[in-house]
């Protein structure tokens, strides 16, 4: 039940009107519980108790990614720069084109170009490839 409060159009006297609203939802009995409804398809499986378990690679420190060369400063060592290597390892750059092979010392840098997973110095990349091949599919291990 609820009131509006209005004013006739026809003077300035207040006019109120109650409203009643019955409601025809049924009280809720909890005493049943309904059967459950498959809407159709293959039943379903009761659980066995066992999950899928995913096992980490057996080498977890070998990656397959892109290599691309750059200067790096003068030095008298070959060295590399990865993000994914550990710095100051030694890693071996396999080119997956060719077979051929190289190791290099993996360096700190901070420029590393979108989509290259390892960064040569010039004269180690060139054992690799040649510089217009750039970037190559390679293998890296430490």
């Amino acid at each position: 039940m609820f009131g509006v409060r209005g004013f006739n159009s026809d003077s300035s006297e207040a006019v109120t009107t109650t409203v009643t609203v019955a409601t025809t939802v049924p009280p809720i009995d909890e005493t049943e519980i309904p059967s459950p409804v498959i809407l159709g398809g293959p039943a379903p499986l009761a659980p066995t108790g066992s999950a899928a378990i995913a096992y980490p690679a057996a080498q977890t420190d070998v990656i397959t990614g892109t290599a691309t060369y750059s200067s790096l400063g003068y030095t008298e060592t070959a060295v590399c720069y990865s993000i994914e290597a550990p710095v100051g390892r030694v890693v071996t750059v396999t080119n997956i084109n060719n077979g051929r092979s190289i190791t290099c010392t993996n360096v700190f840098s901070l420029l590393v170009p979108n989509g290259v997973t390892i960064i040569l110095h010039t004269t180690v990349f060139i054992k690799l490839a040649d510089l217009i091949d750039s970037p190559i599919p390679v293998k890296i291990s430490w």
